[in-house]
């Protein structure tokens, strides 16, 4: 007899663990299927590391199951499966659909080098040729494994991104390994050359120019805009349910949009290798509206009263602003004249959102962060709802 066992939903509470031990067959796959339930799952694990033998009646229930996942915008991981069972989904194509994951090897950071320290985690070079992303504690290793596979998604579309090749452990945080041969945080390049700041923001104008040129598989990559929505719902805990709805409000005056974005676009998650600017936190790499990401760039750059640019990327406030000006400058100077009136009318908003999502998974600093939307952010936009901007 087959017999499954259920992990405990994550700290998020939206993480589903099921471990399969013995043959997924014609016999035994109704009984498997009736584990898989999806609602309310972001991520569904299938733990394989017991399963010998999987037949095309496993294949199907495995099948249905992402894609009721990839409607939700929620990932299907097959973790650990055996040689047997892994070639039955090459040879089926099912592992070209599915996130594929093993179990992530431990590694030491004794000698490496610090390269950035950010709100979510922190950057450390291993050798001459690879860098580390480790989350801070209490971020789940699922967060890693989905890292590796927007990385790969962003590579396959020709965005500048670093290989990702290796999910890892360092004691009780989970990162992941990147192919960086030689190269330099972007945020270091900037504070040793402030003289340059227009021409450091005009690459990352151009970066995020190609990057929103792109146009990203909803059926790989979630739409960000209901990630968004989902965020804010959850919000009561800390907010009214008028200043809920009123952010729901202003999320739906914001276009949808098969633009690739990245979410949290910055100096420090993007390093220069031979010269060239190369994105290296894929995390939140999704489809939406352009406008998401300018938001983000705005709010760490362009609001010295946050504090955010010193936090996120040791770029001190006074540089941080004229590093906004100028980016936006260029990044909006071959855009139609209407995208900057929109912008303008929304920056608030439009810089509340990463906000908003971090105060589920950043709970070391939640509370510094609703302090931030609550006192700087919300009444600014409940101005601009008076002002119904809209493209």
């Amino acid at each position: 007899m087959i017999h499954f066992m259920h992990a405990s939903t994550d700290n998020r509470g939206d993480r589903r663990t099921v471990i399969l031990r013995g043959r997924l067959d014609a016999t035994t796959a109704p009984e498997f299927e009736a584990h898989l339930d999806t609602t309310g799952v972001r991520e569904l694990i299938l733990d394989l590391a017991d399963c010998p033998y999987i037949s095309s009646a496993g294949i199907r229930v495995i099948l249905l199951a992402h894609r009721r996942m990839a409607a939700t915008g929620g990932t299907l991981i097959a973790r650990d499966p055996t040689p047997t069972v892994l070639e039955v989904f090459d040879m089926t194509g099912l592992s070209k659909v599915i996130t594929m994951a093993k179990t992530a090897r431990e590694i030491s950071l004794e000698g490496c080098e610090l390269l950035s320290s950010g709100v979510c985690g922190e950057c450390f070079r291993l050798d001459s040729e690879t860098v580390v992303k480790l989350y801070k504690d209490g971020i789940d290793i699922s967060m890693a494994e989905q890292e590796k596979k927007y990385a790969k998604a962003a590579f396959v579309l020709g965005i500048p991104t670093a290989i990702s090749y290796d999910v890892v452990t360092c004691g009780t945080r989970a990162g992941i390994v990147f192919e960086l041969l030689n190269a330099e945080l972007f945020s270091a390049v900037i504070r040793r050359e402030p003289q340059q700041i227009d021409a450091h923001a005009k690459r990352l104008a151009d970066l995020a120019t190609g990057l929103h040129a792109a146009k990203g598989d909803p059926e790989i990559l979630p739409r960000l805009k209901d990630r968004i929505r989902d965020s804010i719902k959850k919000l009561s805990e800390v907010f009214s349910m008028a200043e809920i709805s009123l952010l729901l409000e202003r999320l739906d005056v914001i276009p949808d949009a098969n633009n690739c974005v990245h979410f949290d676009l910055h100096s420090s998650n993007s390093m220069v290798q031979n010269g060239e600017l190369v994105l290296i936190d894929m995390g939140d790499f999704s489809i939406g509206s352009n406008f998401f990401d300018i938001g983000l760039i705005y709010m760490i750059y362009g609001m010295p009263e946050l504090d955010m640019c010193m936090l996120a990327t040791k770029i001190d406030a006074a540089s941080g602003v004229e590093f906004w000006n100028s980016f936006a400058t260029h990044y909006f100077a071959n855009r139609p004249p209407e995208e900057r009136a929109f912008f303008e009318a929304n920056r608030y908003f439009l810089a509340s959102l990463r906000i908003v999502c971090a105060i589920h998974y950043l709970p070391h600093i939640r509370e510094k962060l609703t302090g931030m939307i609550k006192d700087t952010l919300l009444p600014r936009i409940e101005h601009e709802a008076r002002g119904v901007a809209k493209l």
